[in-house]
């Protein structure tokens, strides 16, 4: 039997692949290699027990998440495959990223417009009578860059029912996308007046005097915004299929 053969037959037998309550058993042998030898490199780097505790767990933790079978958990996914409490997991997730990773604030509004538009795969509220917009942002990154993109508006996210559902105004949300993607403006005016010219309601309230942003705030402070305005305007941020 070649060696690679034994290492396989190895694995499986004492690492169990398949058995997804175990993070051996989501990986392929391949990747078990793969993760091996970024634990020895890591390892190697420094002498041997001098690496801290919270070091080693960040470095894990980095590691099995880049991993394709693993990188679309969520938090309580995670909690429970680690065995551990889903705010130590979210603790986790932002101390590694910031540890490991380049964080760019577009990419992560745009993972959260793409969440925000994905119609029944996310947990997701519109208030229309409040104009309100209640959003759970499983993965703390994303709550933080959403965080400093409302703060960097003058404006403060409200969590005061839950701390990982953002709750903000739908005039704050949709804001944070325009200032964030200047690129996108004319795009942004152009999806506004595609979906007033094609809704009764909407030509009625607006002014035409006025800029789209602003129009689309008389919108809002009437109480007469509807979702699809909100997923029109926000789809402007995401890539084009194909």
């Amino acid at each position: 039997m070649a060696n690679d053969d034994k290492l396989n037959a190895l694995v499986k037998k004492i690492l169990k692949t398949g058995d997804e309550k175990i993070i051996a058993g989501n990986l392929s042998p391949a990747e078990l290699e793969k993760f091996a030898r970024a634990l020895l490199a890591k390892l190697s780097e420094q002498a041997f027990g001098t690496l801290p505790k919270r070091e080693l767990d960040l470095f894990l933790f980095h590691q099995f998440s880049r991993f394709e079978t693993l990188k679309g958990l969520t938090t309580y996914e995670w909690a429970n495959l680690l065995r551990i409490s889903e705010s130590r997991v979210r603790s986790l997730q932002a101390d590694a990223a910031l540890r490991f990773e380049t964080i760019e604030n577009q990419w992560a509004l745009t993972e959260i417009a793409r969440q925000f538009c994905a119609k029944g795969k996310t947990c997701m509220e519109f208030d229309d009578v409040e104009n309100r917009i209640k959003l759970l942002l499983d993965n703390p990154v994303l709550q933080r860059e959403f965080e400093y993109a409302v703060r960097a508006l003058g404006r403060v996210p409200d969590y005061r029912f839950n701390r990982n559902i953002l709750d903000v105004p739908a005039t704050t949300f949709v804001g944070v996308f325009v200032e964030n993607f200047p690129d996108h403006k004319k795009k942004f005016e152009a999806a506004f007046k595609a979906l007033v010219k094609a809704d009764d309601d909407y030509q009625k309230i607006v002014d035409g005097s006025k800029s789209w942003g602003e129009q689309f705030e008389i919108i809002c402070e009437k109480h007469k915004a509807k979702i699809d305005l909100l997923t029109k305007l926000v789809e402007v941020v995401l890539p084009t299929p194909g």
